[in-house]
């Protein structure tokens, strides 16, 4: 099996492969990258349904080299929030918005995963919905399936993807 190269994975998607018990394999056969925001700010803990929290520490595959950090400056940041109106700008938070835009940079290479619409909608209104990929999708090429909240799988991803791309059409989304 080909390793997936270059996923962009946002907070959401880390915590959740933690929960499943999962992370040590998904690392495996994929390659990682992550915002420092969302390595560092965004990916503390995952919860079990019982409302006990386990620590995630990723400096261990970080220091390995087996999921790497990247940085985006703070100019590139302000310029890239700056495109979108309220609807958009008021969903999108930090760690969605550097991975975005080193996406934008890397969009022949990567893919993102996220499990917010925001993310799906941006993608969908830039015509770049072939860049999203949803968390269901890399477990199902990985030969990791398994049962996932719909926030994680692929029509949702689909849905938004088209909902942005519907507002693009309409001007909507971008300034």
């Amino acid at each position: 099996m080909k390793k997936l190269k270059l996923l962009l994975f946002d907070a959401n998607v880390v915590i959740e492969l933690f929960r499943q018990g999962i992370w040590d394999k998904v690392v495996e056969r994929c390659e990682i990258r992550l915002s420092r925001t969302v390595a560092e700010e965004e990916v503390k803990y995952w919860e079990e349904e019982t409302g006990r929290q386990h620590r995630i520490d990723l400096g261990t595959y970080i220091e390995a080299g087996n999921v790497k950090i990247f940085d985006v400056s703070f100019s590139e940041i302000q310029s890239y929030r700056e495109r979108f109106g309220s609807m958009y700008f008021e969903k999108l938070d930090p760690g969605e918005t550097e991975s975005l835009v080193y996406l934008e940079k890397h969009q022949d290479l990567a893919k993102i995963c996220s499990a917010d619409k925001i993310v799906y909608r941006i993608l969908g209104n830039y015509r770049l919905s072939d860049n999203g990929i949803s968390l269901e999708e890399i477990l199902d090429y990985i030969g990791l399936s398994r049962s996932l909240s719909h926030e994680f799988g692929k029509e949702y991803r689909l849905r938004w993807s088209r909902k942005g791309f519907e507002e693009g059409m309409r001007d909507l989304g971008q300034k």
